[in-house]
């Protein structure tokens, strides 16, 4: 190895391109010192390949035919140079979304395995993801109910988890009166919402059929009693309408007071 050559990469990695016997330790070293020198390096080994994505994962983009290892290695290192890797494997893609969701947005098609992944790594990356399924829909929501957001034509079941997580969730949601029926009965709390374009009777009559459940949980009783929006004697509604278990709920509802 030319000792001169050596101190011209120490100075400037991007002078290998000037090297015609490029050994393998002078490519090494430039890679090392600058991974995009690999631009430059002749039929770089798996070695100078690695060397260079750890110095910069982007240097991707100048490799051909990667080995599957390495391209792992790139995106476990930086997610978005999945945007520059060549026909990536199955298991180099589901890496890129388990290390950021984000990557789904460079898979043509990505398995629904994928998209759980991302949406499980980033809720928002549903964004990148086209017609995603209910499963995929629930479980960006379930990370965090502002998913919602980002969907085109949620599921029904979307849209409630979103609405079990904030009542807020109903600005982002698109509903008939039959679909705000089993909305507001999941959560009261987006009367606050919805209350100037509906009917007050409308809701009186979802509610009833709600403190009748047996099975009816103390949150939604609280919610319900602590609707400031919603004027009426709200306490003896419930003794009217309520099942037994909704009337216990309101004995403890008091008492804690």
């Amino acid at each position: 190895m030319d000792n001169n050559d050596l101190k011209k990469i120490y100075d400037n990695p991007l002078y290998i391109r000037y090297i015609s016997d490029q050994s393998e330790e002078l490519s090494l070293e430039a890679v090392r010192r600058n991974g995009l020198a690999i631009r430059y390096v002749k039929n770089p080994s798996k070695e100078i390949k690695e060397a260079a994505i750890k110095n910069n994962p982007l240097s991707v983009e100048y490799m051909d035919n990667i080995d599957e290892e390495n391209a792992i290695l790139a995106v476990k290192l930086l997610w978005n140079s999945l945007k520059y890797i060549n026909n990536p494997s199955e298991r180099v893609k589901l890496e890129a979304v388990k290390a950021k969701g984000w990557a789904v947005q460079f898979i043509e098609n990505p398995t629904e395995e994928m998209q759980l992944n991302a949406v499980n790594k980033d809720y928002d990356s549903i964004k990148y993801i086209k017609n995603p399924s209910e499963e995929v829909q629930l479980a960006a929501i379930k990370k965090y109910w502002a998913a919602i957001k980002f969907i085109n034509n949620p599921s029904l079941e979307a849209r409630k988890e979103a609405i079990r997580g904030n009542e807020e969730a109903i600005n982002y949601i698109n509903f008939d009166l039959d679909e705000l029926k089993i909305l507001i009965s999941e959560n009261i709390k987006i009367v606050k919402y919805v209350y100037d374009s509906i009917d007050v009777d409308f809701v009186v009559d979802v509610v009833i059929d709600k403190v009748k459940e047996e099975e009816i949980d103390e949150k939604y009783i609280k919610d319900f009693l602590e609707l400031e929006i919603l004027e009426m004697d709200k306490i003896n509604f419930i003794r009217a309408y309520g099942s037994k278990k909704a009337k216990m709920l309101l004995v403890d509802y008091k008492l804690s007071r």
